[in-house]
């Protein structure tokens, strides 16, 4: 094992090496009075350092599924990872055979649900996926189909919402 030789007069807050640039080389920070080890859990390379060593990182790894997320103020901590919550999608008015548009509600309301951003929705017509654009186009809460859908037919959508 090779010697490491620091540096002769470092200041306060000196890392060595500066860029280790190998997983599991250990890095050191100069407190005034002697060189501390730094985990060597992560490394952002000679340009990014420094941003890497002024957030305050947590002290363990999270639990599986979580993710690395900020308070703003750069502090670290692990939390839940974000996901999709899909929400069902139901129409206001019933198909008779004649209209095009309709309006999209929340299930079991009569109020209006817009999908953000439009395209966030999966629309079935008779358990028959839909394509947008051509089968149908959304504004707002609005859904217009290109042709009337058939009297009594079986409408459901699903979009997602990120939590």
């Amino acid at each position: 094992m090779a010697a490491l030789t620091f540096p002769a007069t470092p200041s306060i807050g000196d890392v060595y090496p500066a860029d280790p640039g190998t997983s599991g080389v250990t890095q050191y920070r100069w407190d005034g009075t002697k060189w501390n080890a730094v985990l060597p859990t992560v490394s952002l390379g000679t340009a990014n350092q420094d941003a890497y060593n002024q957030y305050q990182w947590p002290t363990a790894d999270g639990t599986l599924g979580e993710q690395l997320t900020t308070d703003g103020a750069g502090n670290l901590s692990w939390a839940a990872s974000a996901g999709p919550s899909f929400v069902l999608v139901e129409l206001l008015e019933s198909f008779d055979g004649v209209r095009t548009l309709f309006t999209m509600v929340s299930p079991g309301t009569t109020n209006p649900y817009t999908p953000l951003p439009a395209g966030n929705i999966l629309v079935f017509l008779g358990g028959v996926p839909q394509i947008p654009n051509a089968a149908y186009a959304i504004s707002g809460s609005t859904i217009s189909f290109t042709e009337p859908p058939i009297a009594g037919s079986v409408f459901y959508a699903i979009s997602t919402i990120v939590v």
